[in-house]
């Protein structure tokens, strides 16, 4: 015997990859020539006639190792022949029933596995093989066999007709009884196959064929869990729909046992036959559904009428209402479907046979018009009918529109026309398409709901301004519906979409209801992403004009309405964002309304200067990635000279350091959004007026602001000979006017020095300057705005530095100023910041935070947990809780073991900032590290306690912030480590109850009551 013939008896079973591994050399030999597959079956004689199963198991499986690597003509005619015979003489024995059956489909798959062979195959499984009797793996081969013999002889079967009868028989012979998920997606597979493809032999095997389907609907199968076959129930549940609706040959039978599977209670059964049903119908054919349709309606009736899912607060919604919602229908939505689609089947086999079915159903549900009963679903039913294709929608909006659309002062009838109006919206747009930017010229669409456009934009324009303001949903609804009426494909012109832009725009202005803001905030938002150019000359230019000239005057709407210039804004703000043109001309408008007001000597005049410089940096700030580098520069040109004259001349801004600060940060988005063109000449076009000009760097000047944020904005690439000049004279003028220079100015000096040093001057330069010997407070600050340029692009010299300004902490006489400075290495503003796109303007590095904080955390718990003197703690947890106020909750929480013990601690410290960065701290941590917080009640509990009482360091942001701090411990504590302080807290908030401020009362009230409730049974 061959040893690879032994080496597979041996290991089959024990060590299955040699074993295999033998199969293929044998293979291999019988490729070569110099084995026969017949002397190997001779070989095996002994162990395919053992007494003992498992070798007869063994031998069958070494012949199917070694026909497995056969090439598909690595057989002779006659060698299939014997082989053939030889394992259906084998069938018989059930304990080899696996390997016969995969021995079959090996040889079927081979190119000399003659018609006779297939016969004979099947009549063995049809005569001798009883699928109850085999494991699921067993009879999944049996499916396998059927499945490889209809890819081989196809066209045989289409053409012999007792094959294919002998084919389907067997079929039903295997498939019958069968509970296996795997097997029963092959058998509904191949269900659908032979009902799609052999459809003139199964007439006589309709019954059987349609009960071995429907005895599995529906599908209730549950996947096991670690199921190998990743097999789901919606895997399932579409082959079973497909199956059943192969063939129209299952339409009687389909059909009636649908219907009765619509009085389940289950809504997951209603649901699977709805979709099935819906399957049946486009699947079946016009002359099906024509026999069938008065049961169908009759059966889908009840469900819609009784089982409206879509409630009326889906109405109010503007976004639900222009899309379709999810892929996962409502058994509603679903039975709706149903009905579109025999509607769409009907009148595609016969418009006559369409027009007899929706005028028997319009003719049902006539008295619910006339007695406003169940509306909505009677014209959702008739909505979704017309929604199938145009002949259908026509017919529909002409039978429907005549029953309900009127004119009516009846608030009521108003309300459920504007309603209803929606499904016919939607069924507009599923026949004609939804308004996009590439059919924006298309053609209007000749169809009857065109014939009542008119009366449509009346009936609705007198909704919206005739009805009282108080009458919030007819009004909301309104403007809902002009948004809809906007987005469908050729059915308004432009000078009717302008109509409806005014319509919404006077709405905004005089209607102070939130509802109906956000209504028309999302119809200019939407009819904005079209028709910019429109909402741009009819709502903008009215907003902008309407802009008093000051801010103690108010603009008089057209219906005598005030409009406040904070209104106006707020309104311009909110809808032009992500719209380029409007943005692009907002910020053109307000800046000239800028440069009046900014000279203006009119009452509360730098109030409106703040006003509007809020709105253009807001703009800025949303909207920069729309500015690119053309439209930027373009921008830039426009509003450049007027932004200077304000500098020079507008007494409101300069002088203010709010609004100086906000024109500072719009100079900074100006040039962001002008992008690296021409940036040398920006950076000496800004020194000539900055420096030579009015001479920033020689006397202190509130306009040092205005340049740090330019030189921000521009590309790093650039050459700045002269950097080292400005840095020194800047480090100079600091020494010099320390004592009488402001806050506000001494800011902008220190962005300079960030700048330069973060963008063009050498780390070894910088670190050359910083003088460690002068301990003054002035030179502390200078160095740390120098430090963190280098420490924000992760310096070489980074971790020095740091470790220098730690050591200074431990420093009686500047410990306490040094680490009230540690603030500045991680706060973030605007102009010292990544903005998405752009990577130029700085030397940010993404992790520069995270790697600060690790560098600087340890360091200080270990200084703080080893020092005796109290000051220098307070000095290392100061630094540490500043750091944190700017630091990410996911860098913190690694570190929380070690840090809540001393933010406990920080709580009790003389500093404000320190004591509202502990509790920021701690609030995070209680949700996310509750246990360990959990751990440490009995410290902190007294702790909050004394921070809700007013005194000299606690602000009202404290106050308000413990309060809120108590009761995130009843959220997320367990309940019996609050239970035990109940009563003390309790006790403890009552002196809150009465503080001065409206905000933090309210949140007292609001902590009392959690403790109140604490441990109560909640009442039914």
């Amino acid at each position: 015997m061959d040893t690879d013939l032994l080496t597979f008896m041996a290991n089959a079973g024990v060590n299955d990859e040699r074993a295999q591994a033998s199969a293929v050399q044998l293979s291999e030999k019988v490729k070569n020539k110099t084995l026969r597959l017949l002397d190997i079956i001779v070989s095996l004689k002994d162990y395919i006639v053992s007494e003992d199963g498992g070798e007869r198991k063994k031998s069958l499986q070494c012949l199917n190792g070694i026909i497995a690597h056969l090439p598909k003509d690595g057989l002779s005619k006659n060698e299939i022949a014997v082989l053939v015979q030889f394992f259906q003489s084998k069938i018989d024995d059930t304990e080899l029933m696996r390997e016969v059956l995969t021995a079959l489909e090996l040889l079927s798959s081979f190119n000399f596995f003659v018609v006779q062979q297939a016969k004979e195959t099947l009549q063995t499984l049809q005569d001798k093989y009883v699928p109850t009797n085999f494991l699921a793996a067993v009879r999944y081969v049996a499916f396998n066999i059927l499945v490889t013999l209809y890819g081989r002889f196809e066209n045989q079967l289409k053409e012999n007709e007792s094959l294919a009868n002998l084919f389907i028989a067997t079929y039903i012979h295997v498939a019958t009884g069968e509970k296996d998920p795997r097997n029963l997606l092959s058998s509904f597979k191949l269900n659908e196959t032979i009902t799609k493809h052999l459809s003139q032999y199964t007439v006589k095997y309709g019954e059987q064929l349609f009960d071995v389907l429907f005895c599995y609907f529906p599908i209730t199968f549950k996947p096991p869990k670690n199921d190998p076959y990743k097999i789901t129930n919606a895997d399932l549940k579409t082959a079973l729909r497909s199956a059943i609706s192969a063939t129209p040959l299952f339409a009687e039978d389909a059909f009636g046992n649908l219907i009765d599977k619509l009085t389940a209670t289950s809504p997951a059964v209603k649901n699977d036959t709805l979709l099935t049903m819906a399957a049946c119908i486009e699947s079946y054919g016009g002359e099906n559904c024509l026999k069938h349709w008065l049961p169908l309606w009759n059966g889908l009736k009840f469900e819609i009428m009784q089982n409206n899912d879509d409630g009326d607060d889906t109405m109010l919604d503007p976004v639900s209402n222009l899309s379709i919602k999810g892929e996962i229908k409502s058994n509603y939505r679903a039975a709706l479907d149903v009905l579109k689609a025999l509607g769409v089947v009907l009148e595609q086999f016969d418009q006559k046979a369409f027009q007899k079915y929706f005028d028997h159903i319009l003719d049902e549900l006539k008295n619910n018009f006339k007695y406003q009963k169940d509306l909505k679903q009677s014209c959702n039913i008739l909505a979704s009918i017309a929604s199938g294709n145009e002949y259908n929608f026509n017919y529909a909006i002409a039978g429907s529109f005549p029953l309900f659309v009127e004119s009516s002062s009846e608030t009521t009838k108003l309300k459920y026309l504007l309603m209803n109006l929606s499904f016919f919206f939607n069924a507009y747009m599923e026949v004609y398409g939804v308004l996009s930017k590439e059919s924006l010229n298309s053609e209007i669409c000749q169809n009857k709901m065109q014939e009542y456009k008119d009366e449509l934009l009346m009936i609705i324009g007198m909704a919206l301004t005739s009805s009282s303001k108080l009458e919030v949903t007819v009004r909301t609804l309104s403007v809902i519906k002009f948004t809809q009426m906007a987005k469908m494909k050729g059915f308004l012109k432009r000078e009717e979409i302008s109509l409806i832009v005014q319509y919404i725009t006077d709405t905004i202005l005089t209607d102070s209801n939130k509802n109906i803001y956000y209504a028309c905030l999302e119809g200019l938002k939407s009819i904005s992403e079209l028709y910019e150019d429109i909402v741009y000359e009819v709502a903008l230019t009215r907003m902008l004009n309407l802009l008093p000239e000051a801010l103690d005057e108010a603009s008089i709407a057209h219906d005598e309405t005030l409009i406040l210039a904070e209104t106006l804004l707020k309104i311009i703000l909110d809808f032009t964002t992500s719209r380029h043109i409007l943005v692009k001309e907002s910020i053109l408008s307000l800046t000239k309304k800028l440069c009046k007001t900014s000279a203006s000597i009119a009452r509360r005049s730098s109030d409106y200067c703040f006003l509007i410089l809020s709105t253009i940096y807001s703009l800025y700030d949303n909207n920069y990635f729309l500015l690119k580098e053309g439209d930027g520069a373009l921008l830039k040109h426009e509003i450049e000279n007027d932004l200077y004259a304000v500098l020079a001349d507008g007494v409101n801004v300069k002088d203010d350091d709010l609004n100086l600060s906000l024109i500072s940060n719009i100079f900074y988005f100006m040039h962001l959004c002008n992008g690296t063109t021409g940036a040398a000449t920006e950076v000496e076009k800004a020194s000539q007026y900055f420096i030579d000009q009015h001479s920033i760097t020689k006397q202190p000047n509130r306009l040092s602001m205005t340049y740090s944020k330019i030189i921000q904005a521009l590309t790093k690439e650039i050459q700045f000979p002269q950097a080292d000049q400005i840095l020194s004279e800047v480090k100079c003028l600091l020494s010099g006017f320390d004592s009488t220079m402001t806050e506000f100015e001494k800011l902008g000096y220190f962005e300079i020095l960030l700048a330069l040093s973060n963008k063009w001057l050498d780390d070894d330069y910088i670190l050359s300057i910083l003088n460690w010997e002068d301990r003054s407070y002035c030179n502390l600050e200078v160095m740390i705005w120098l430090s963190k340029g280098l420490i924000a692009k992760n310096s070489k010299y980074s971790d020095d530095i740091l470790q220098n300004f730690i050591a200074m902490l431990s420093d009686h006489v500047i410990g306490t100023k040094v680490s009230k400075l540690f603030e500045v290495f991680v706060i973030d503003f605007t102009s010292f910041k990544k903005y998405k796109g752009i990577a130029w303007n700085n030397n940010i590095k993404l992790l520069y935070k995270q790697r600060t904080f690790s560098g600087i955390f340890l360091k200080l718990v270990s200084l703080y947990q080893t020092s005796n003197n109290m000051d220098i703690k307070c000095n290392y947890l100061t630094a540490l809780s500043l750091i944190l106020k700017h630091t990410p909750s996911e860098l913190v929480s690694p570190f929380m073991k070690d840090l809540l013990p001393m933010l406990l601690q920080a709580l009790d410290m003389p500093n404000s900032e320190v004591r509202l960065s502990a509790l920021e701290t701690l609030k995070d941590s209680t949700e996310q590290h509750h246990q360990l917080v959990a751990e440490h009640i009995q410290s902190l509990v007294p702790s909050l306690l004394s921070l809700v009482k007013v005194d000299e360091y606690n602000t009202v942001m404290i106050r308000l912030s413990a309060l809120q701090l108590l009761q995130l411990l009843t959220e997320h504590l367990p309940i019996n480590y609050c239970l035990n302080y109940k009563q003390d807290i309790i006790n403890g908030l009552l002196e809150p109850l009465s503080d001065k401020k409206r905000v933090v009362r309210k949140q007292c009230i609001d902590t009392r009551q959690a403790y109140f409730e604490l441990g109560q049974v909640p009442f039914e």
